[in-house]
């Protein structure tokens, strides 16, 4: 008699869980525990039920594919001497195989401590680990190449004062509530944290990048990539249209998302050529002229409806993406993606088979492989297509979940 792979009974605890999603780490655990339930997994996950707040906690368990239980607080009791002994109350009622520490900020190292008992996994999706100022590892233009777990003076240097204005300000939206919930300022915490991500049974990162800030700290570090759901893409070439459409889709209002790179691609472009127009998912219409068009935000059934009119789609980010679900995206619809040599999308964006890299910032490469593109219909729709047939073999939320949550699970509770 043959059985097959072991089930297991999980618990997830997530600080900053919203449904309908406030950005990715939403869509990633949301995906995840759905892939796994549909697994045979016994999940459950365990979020704040925060009071009036617009940042986490903002999600009906009675709407969601699996079990969840939000746990009551308010901005006055979400400090570590609640927070751990409340989650840990909860969890042990449930009594899961393991636990595994999802989005959060500076309180996840408490809620580790009080589930020692359990096989416990940390999930990361951008810096927060080694910049505590803004988990974007950005500075004065480039990347920082500093790192909180080997260098803490110096970044604790470098985030008190903006932590500082913000304080004076009362600006406390969650990232700055943390930082002052756990103390984050004082050197102990440093110890803490190093000592919480030593404990873990195994980290969960989404980059190569992210995997060697950990090299000397921790050996049980994986990289799991993001995914898209297929059926919401459809495969079609664009419509035909008098000039061909460059879209940039995304939280562009940042400057870290590198418009200004795009539009400055698209000022050389439009020198010698009147054959495109670049539609961005940004906000200030006066932006637009003659070749560039704002066309405000969109939610994500917005986004793929853009996607499906575009011809080419750039993801011009300036700092280190940690993944790139705009690219993954892109090409799921079978859109030849440029987009910066950085981060997570030098590993989704394969450079001559699905699209081009261009170096982060330059502009002028990247409008020598716009004007590539736009001269050659034919290119753009290969380079499509071999960008769907990657999505439809490594992205697709079904492959991701069972290409690597099996096997991981077995190595960590087998």
């Amino acid at each position: 008699m043959t059985t097959g792979p072991r089930k297991y009974r999980l618990a997830f605890v997530d600080l900053m869980f919203s449904w309908p999603p406030h950005g990715g780490a939403d869509v990633d655990l949301y995906e995840t525990l759905a892939g796994l339930a549909r697994l045979g997994h016994e999940v459950r996950l365990f979020y704040p039920g925060y009071e009036a707040s617009y940042e986490r906690g903002c999600a009906d368990p009675a709407g969601l594919p699996f079990s969840a239980e939000p746990i009551p607080f308010t901005w006055r009791t979400f400090t570590p001497r609640t927070t751990a002994p409340r989650f840990r109350e909860a969890i042990d009622a449930w009594r899961p195989d393991a636990v595994f520490l999802y989005h959060g900020y500076f309180l996840k190292p408490f809620i580790a401590e009080a589930l020692r008992h359990y096989p416990t996994v940390g999930r990361y999706y951008a810096y927060e680990l080694v910049c505590p100022r803004d988990a974007l590892l950005f500075r004065d233009g480039a990347p920082c190449t500093n790192n909180y777990l080997k260098t803490p003076d110096a970044c604790r240097r470098c985030a008190l004062p903006q932590f500082r204005e913000r304080l004076i300000h009362w600006r406390m939206v969650a990232w700055t509530q943390e930082y002052v919930a756990g103390r984050a300022f004082l050197p102990s915490y440093h110890a803490r944290l190093l000592e919480s991500v030593r404990h873990f049974s195994a980290v969960i990162v989404s980059n190569p990048l992210m995997a060697s800030h950990l090299e000397g700290i921790t050996d049980a570090v994986h990289i799991f990539p993001g995914g898209v759901d297929l059926a919401r893409f459809a495969y079609a070439e664009p419509p035909a249209k008098p000039r061909a459409i460059i879209l940039a889709a995304g939280r562009l209002e940042d400057p870290l998302k590198g418009l200004d790179v795009l539009r400055r691609a698209g000022a050389i472009l439009a020198e010698g050529r009147h054959d495109f127009e670049i539609w961005a998912t940004h906000g200030d219409y006066q932006l637009s002229n003659d070749w560039f068009k704002t066309v405000g935000w969109r939610d994500p059934a917005g986004v793929v409806e853009l996607i499906e009119q575009s011809d080419i789609c750039v993801v011009p980010s300036i700092w280190e993406e940690p993944f790139g679900l705009a690219a993954v995206e892109a090409m799921a619809a079978g859109r030849p993606v440029c987009a910066s040599r950085v981060g997570g999308l030098q590993t989704i964006v394969r450079h001559g088979e699905t699209g081009f890299l261009f170096e982060r910032e330059n502009a002028e490469e990247l409008a020598r492989y716009l004007a590539e593109l736009l001269d050659d219909s034919g290119r753009r729709r290969a380079l499509g297509a071999a960008g769907r047939r990657i999505v439809e073999t490594k992205y697709d939320w079904n492959r991701v979940i069972e290409g690597h949550w099996p096997p991981f699970l077995e190595r960590l509770l087998s």
